[in-house]
């Protein structure tokens, strides 16, 4: 009886042991195969490693595509086994897209980079190769060698006509981004001057020499720094209805110039006198003494308050693209000139399409602000999804009510104005606000030069929008020109095509 005991006890003891080792046994070959299946590439993808280049170039660059298919980015595999990046989009959206080279990747192709660099794989054990993972682990990986591929929100038609408006010289200068205000997706982002990044080593000295304000390859339309105008007014307008009460039926009067305690007064546009009027006309005639002077009555930090909650002095993950979000400062009624100049969206504000967008998408969507993003999938190599993005909530900016009034007020803007452009958006049942903003601009030889950049931001149609946009023309003039003209014809394409 005590022999079978100690048996029994021997064997349990046995079993134990042998489990524990089976269990290290599969743990070491789980890891071995997970090393060699993902976490090599990864390690051997870092900067630095000599082994990068071989590495990244085993598996086929995925293909970047629009949101209706069409291919916009593509690897083809040379004699040579090495890989060639064909931009099928050409110029229209070189900035959004960025390139690939040996050395540097930038942009949608950087932020989703390691997407394209990754293929699919299985892990194929048998009896007759079991012991072979021990001697090789990549002998039982089979892998297909073809990246992911991403589906992006861009309409590629809409960003081309959006490139072709903006002028057909490289010298010329601007950007454009269109939003559904719904979901976030951006559905098209454009730059002028660009460049063809097929050509890019052929072109790359010369385009750096030619010192573009801030570079031809930065992607003004989410990185760019300008002052926003009377585009900015629409924050300002939010906050007097929110903060101050009885103001839509308050009369204000406009004599053509805001005088302040500190600093130096704010005249009109031409020094234009509106005499008594309404904030629904005030803002009809952008006019600058009431919304300087509302800027004062509000306090710096209500306007501040205001702006964040569309990301002004935030830090936005936008999903494909480097954003860079607007700023503000607050300042006290003691700076009365300064504090003034907020909110005209001149003084120490700044912006940039995509934020100026988000503006408006926001106020289009009864105050619910969604989270700007540049990617909708992500598809395997046969096509399958793998990933798919959805709209997410960023903020609510504003009440309903709130944001339906202010929304009426941007469609009154275009109702009431006689201006060709305007006109077009007024068919459409649209809505917007324009800026012309002040701004100085360095050239190449070092100088400063006072511009005047055209703004426009809109969108269409008023009882249910599918597009907000914003558009700026670097040294344009007034926003009811080339700014309104191109959003005009944009937002009228979209909604009559899509």
């Amino acid at each position: 009886m005590r022999e079978e005991v100690r048996k029994n006890a021997l064997n349990k003891n046995i079993k134990i042991i042998s489990g524990v080792i089976l269990l290290l046994f599969v743990g070491i070959m789980g890891y071995m195969l997970y090393f060699q299946a993902t976490m090599a590439e990864e390690i051997a993808a870092k900067p630095g490693n000599v082994r990068s280049a071989v590495e990244r170039n085993r598996v086929l660059r995925g293909t970047i595509y629009d949101r209706n298919g069409t291919v916009l980015s593509y690897s083809q595999r040379q004699e040579n086994d090495s890989q060639k990046r064909i931009y099928q989009g050409g110029a229209a959206f070189a900035q959004t897209l960025g390139y690939v080279t040996r050395g540097t990747v930038t942009s949608l192709e950087s932020y989703m980079d390691k997407t394209l660099v990754t293929d699919e794989y299985e892990i194929n054990i048998t009896r007759e190769n079991f012991f072979e993972v021990f001697r090789d682990p990549g002998s039982i990986i089979n892998r297909t060698k073809l990246g992911n591929n991403v589906v992006t929100t861009l309409d590629g038609e809409l960003q081309r006509k959006a490139y072709d408006l903006l002028g057909d010289e490289l010298g010329a200068s601007g950007s454009v981004v269109a939003l559904n205000p719904k979901t976030g997706e951006i559905l098209a982002m454009v730059n002028r001057p660009s460049y063809d990044p097929n050509r890019l080593e052929e072109i790359y000295a010369e385009l750096n020499e030619k010192g573009y304000d801030e570079g031809v390859f930065v992607n003004r339309a989410s990185r760019g720094t300008y002052a926003p105008g009377s585009t900015f007014k629409i924050i300002t307008l939010l906050a007097a209805l929110e903060e101050i009460e009885g103001v839509e039926e308050r009369i204000f009067e406009d004599d053509g110039f805001l005088e302040v305690n500190a600093g130096n007064g704010i005249p009109n546009v031409n020094d234009n006198r509106y005499g008594n009027i309404s904030l629904k006309k005030a803002f009809e005639v952008s006019s600058n003494v009431v919304f300087g002077g509302l800027a004062i009555e509000l306090g710096g930090e209500k306007m501040k308050e205001v702006a964040e909650r569309f990301g002004f002095n935030e830090s936005l993950d936008v999903t494909g693209v480097n954003f860079v979000s607007g700023s503000y400062t607050a300042y006290g009624r003691s700076d009365d000139g300064l504090l003034a100049l907020t909110g005209i969206g001149q003084g120490d504000v700044e912006g940039n399409p995509l934020q100026m967008a988000m503006v408006t998408a926001a106020i289009a969507n009864d105050g619910m602000l969604m989270e700007p993003r540049l990617v909708n999938s992500i598809l395997k190599y046969d096509g399958t999804t793998k990933e798919r993005y959805e709209p997410v909530l960023y903020n609510t900016v504003a009440d309903v009510d709130t944001a339906q009034t202010v929304k009426a007020y941007m469609k009154n803007n275009v109702d009431a104005s006689k201006n060709d452009n305007m006109k077009v958006i007024s068919s459409i049942r649209g809505g917007g606000k324009t800026g012309t903003a002040q701004d100085r601009f360095q050239t190449t030889s070092g100088d400063y030069i006072d511009v005047e950049n055209s703004w426009f931001t809109g969108y269409a149609p008023f009882e249910d929008p599918e597009i907000a946009i914003a558009v700026i023309v670097l040294d344009g003039g007034s926003g009811s020109g080339k700014a309104a003209a191109i959003a005009g014809e944009l937002m009228k394409w979209y909604t009559e095509n899509r």
